[in-house]
């Protein structure tokens, strides 16, 4: 169902990103990349945080760490959405949340890394399946702030 939001999403869109059918879960920055052979810095991860302003998903480097001091900066107090709480507040579950398609309500936060790359793969709606998409394109299609929000 994730998968097929997503796809649907694109189609919408006009985009021409896509998605990748894994052989295996990709649940994790190490398992994406090395399904798809490329560096952990190409993936990207989606994170849902629960904020004093509201749900908010940021999309940072898959080799970075979030700094929930810098998203404080910009949404208040956070803390990272615990596995169980992910699929009520995106309809996506956890390892599988995509950068776009999110229900309305849910602020993007773009780190400025993932900003500046030709190229990204991050969750495609389900664990076992990656999106291929341009990030410059991503900003140029969902609302988003762009900030430094990885160390």
């Amino acid at each position: 169902m994730g998968r097929e939001r997503v796809e649907a999403w694109i189609r919408e869109k006009g985009l021409g990103w896509r998605l990748i059918t894994m052989p295996g879960p990709t649940r994790t920055v190490a398992e994406a990349a090395s399904q798809l052979d490329v560096d952990a810095s190409l993936i990207v991860k989606t994170l849902v945080l629960v904020c004093e302003g509201g749900v908010y998903a940021a999309i940072i480097p898959g080799d970075r760490r979030l700094s929930l001091d810098k998203v404080a900066r910009i949404a208040g107090e956070c803390r990272l959405a615990r596995r169980g709480e992910v699929v009520g507040l995106t309809g996506y579950p956890a390892g599988g949340v995509p950068p776009v398609a999110l229900p309305e309500g849910v602020r993007v936060i773009v780190d400025s890394r993932v900003a500046s790359m030709s190229v990204a793969y991050g969750g495609g709606g389900d664990e076992m399946t990656l999106l291929e998409f341009k990030p410059g394109e991503l900003l140029e299609t969902v609302e988003s702030i762009v900030a430094d929000v990885s160390e």
